[in-house]
């Protein structure tokens, strides 16, 4: 065997090894921290994929918030060794999706706590008026696809604008829902979050997991039957459903009832 072939076997075993796609790997990882610290050593360009996706260059979030580049790699380090430690192997969902929110949760908090505010640039501040204008004029805010129209500007562009031009909401800023009477008692940011039921963190993992069976449970249908399945998810009932694709009713239950009994789902719910 030739020297060039056994080095990229060995770089190829050194992958599987260090995988956190494997889950005897990440397993291995909760019982042996030593094992864990070369597998994240291994595995940094997730971190690197989070922040560039989900949260900004990190050129521009060290000028930022006068950080040093290694002080978001440990942050993403500390995401990860969260992750690993929190995963449940037999939830059927890839580590990486699972580990990005503990990533970008771990980074974002710690931007949160610097207390730096982002200030839009002057594009942005300029979007940022004209989507106001129009909210003002149309008396609600368009979606981001009819405010791109409107103004001739990219969509993303309009997002970031949006992302950065929403005004900071403080804990104990007074809030009051529209719905609510007018001599109703005003409650603050941090009643409201405080009242909320559901656990966010646990809902976006759970997300996650929707996600994960519906990639699976698409490759199975029909795009017709695909398109029942969403229409039914959004919330119409059979009739409205069979009116929208024009057919049966009778074929509208036939096909939710394959959907019900196609293995996946039912492997994955118990």
């Amino acid at each position: 065997m030739s020297e060039q072939s056994t080095c990229m076997k060995s770089d190829k075993n050194r992958k599987e090894n260090y995988s956190l796609y494997r889950m005897k790997n990440i397993m291995r990882c909760k019982e042996d921290s030593e094992y864990m610290g070369e597998v994240i050593l291994a595995n940094e360009d997730l971190i690197w994929h989070s922040v560039h996706k989900y949260i900004g260059k990190p050129d521009y979030l060290v000028k930022q918030y006068c950080l040093d580049k290694n002080d978001i790699l440990q942050l993403g380090r500390l995401g990860i060794i969260k992750a690993i430690k929190a995963f449940d192997t037999d939830r059927g969902v890839k580590f990486s999706s699972f580990a990005v929110i503990t990533i970008v949760r771990e980074i974002n908090c710690f931007l949160r706590d610097t207390g730096t505010i982002i200030r839009p640039t002057r594009s942005a501040t300029t979007i940022i008026t004209h989507i106001s204008r129009i909210e003002t004029e149309f008396g609600y805010l368009p979606p981001v696809e009819e405010l791109s129209i409107l103004l001739g500007e990219d969509v993303n562009k309009i997002k970031k604008a949006l992302d950065v031009g929403r005004p900071v909401k403080y804990l104990h800023e007074p809030f009051k829902p529209a719905s609510s009477s007018f001599d109703a008692p005003t409650s603050t940011v941090l009643d409201i979050l405080e009242d909320e039921e559901k656990d966010v963190e646990e809902f976006v993992i759970d997300k996650i997991y929707v996600e994960t069976l519906l990639e699976r449970l698409k490759i199975h249908l029909t795009s017709k039957e695909w398109r029942v399945l969403q229409l039914r998810m959004q919330g119409f009932n059979q009739t409205q459903t069979a009116e929208k694709l024009k057919i049966s009713q009778m074929s509208v239950s036939r096909i939710m009832n394959k959907i019900q009994n196609i293995k996946i789902i039912n492997s994955y719910l118990t």
